[in-house]
């Protein structure tokens, strides 16, 4: 059985059109409203975009469907997790101020921003999975305590999954930094030694007794670490890291898990928004903006993850490639406008996260298209 995934165009048909007054009737065709139940505390879990960043979604955006939220009985909040890497982003203060700098205020978009996974990233809740890479997944607490969910994801691709739209929005973005280190390798961090103070915050913290302090740095056993990133997440000066070891297959079905995980306690409860629009080669992670492949073609609208990601993923792999935006060494002309996927990332495959996550029960892969005008 097919699943529905609704869509407005990009832009402006005449003076009085308005993709903004469009989205919300994008909402409410979608079925928006009936994920939210009166006095709901309603995550929107979205992204605030790497300071330097320009392509993530706008709050204008964000504010309309808090709008929609609030007329459903909804009590709103703005939400993301910290990142794993260093950055502006990899704790709640400088979170918290990277989404003030990029616009998302309370007065702007009519919500508060609270930091799902705390303030180092180390808050949340251990919910059990039935995967062959995860049995169990660190679900960022204040995600999983709303009572309902409104992803609004920025489709588009990635220098490692190849495809980042709502999987990735829900199984990466609603980690604790623990979590996201286990889908990205899962492995023993390395420590850098320069940065290493050997305060011995990561001693005290591991629960399995894997790091000591020899000569002041911080050396974790690997016969005893099992790779859970909690030294990461608690490392005041990000002497410990990630080894980015994983492999994309990999990394896309721990995805496909984690977003069972996330969404576990929100059946029903959860509606998704994909925006097909400024499609960058890369995440909004990166502190810079890689020109657009193709050209803008709207909003996505769903109560389905696989089916609207699926949908997103067509219109972005048969699109017609602006060629003179993206990297002649890199890009694969054969393939332009046949798999973008393949053209700007020829050894990846971005179907593999889709596929599992239909094989896992997320949701299905055939949809049918509808027009909101």
């Amino acid at each position: 059985m097919k699943s529905e995934v609704y869509y407005t165009k990009a832009g402006a048909e005449h003076f009085n059109d308005s993709i903004v007054n469009r989205l919300e009737k994008l909402f409410d065709r979608a079925g928006g409203g009936s994920a939210i139940k009166e006095n709901d505390l309603v995550a929107v879990k979205g992204h605030f975009g790497e300071p330097g960043n320009v392509t993530f979604i706008s709050p204008v955006f964000y504010r309309a469907v808090i709008e929609r939220i609030k007329l459903c009985g909804g009590n709103p909040f703005l939400t993301d997790t910290n990142t794993l890497y260093t950055g502006e982003r990899n704790n709640a203060v400088l979170h918290s101020a990277a989404a003030v700098k990029h616009g998302f205020s309370f007065a702007t978009a009519g919500a508060p921003v609270i930091i799902a996974d705390g303030l180092r990233g180390t808050d949340f809740i251990e919910v059990p999975v039935n995967g062959k890479h995860m049995k169990r997944a660190k679900i960022a607490s204040a995600i999983y305590h709303a009572d309902s969910v409104v992803f609004i994801t920025h489709a588009k691709m990635h220098m490692v999954s190849s495809y980042g739209g709502a999987i990735k929005n829900i199984g990466m973005g609603c980690a604790s930094r623990g979590g996201k280190q286990e889908q990205h390798s899962g492995g023993v961090p390395g420590v850098d030694e320069e940065r290493c103070t050997g305060c011995g915050d990561c001693v005290s913290w591991c629960n399995e007794n894997a790091i000591t302090l020899k000569n002041k740095k911080a050396v974790i056993d690997g016969e005893k670490c099992v790779g859970c990133g909690e030294c990461i997440a608690v490392c005041n000066y990000d002497a410990t890291h990630t080894k980015w070891d994983g492999s994309s297959e990999d990394l896309q079905e721990k995805m496909a898990e984690y977003s069972c995980a996330a969404l576990s306690n929100k059946k029903g409860r959860s509606f998704f928004l994909n925006f097909v629009m400024n499609v960058t080669p890369d995440c909004d992670c990166l502190p810079s903006s890689g020109r657009y492949v193709i050209p803008d073609f709207g909003i996505l609208a769903s109560l389905d993850p696989v089916a609207i990601d699926t949908a997103a993923a067509d219109i972005i792999c048969s699109s017609p490639a602006i060629k003179e935006n993206l990297d002649n060494k890199k890009f694969d002309k054969k393939q332009a406008s046949k798999d973008n996927f393949r053209a700007v990332n020829p050894g990846l495959d971005w179907k593999v996260q889709l596929d599992y996550a239909e094989e896992l029960g997320l949701g299905t892969k055939k949809y049918e298209l509808i027009e909101v005008k």
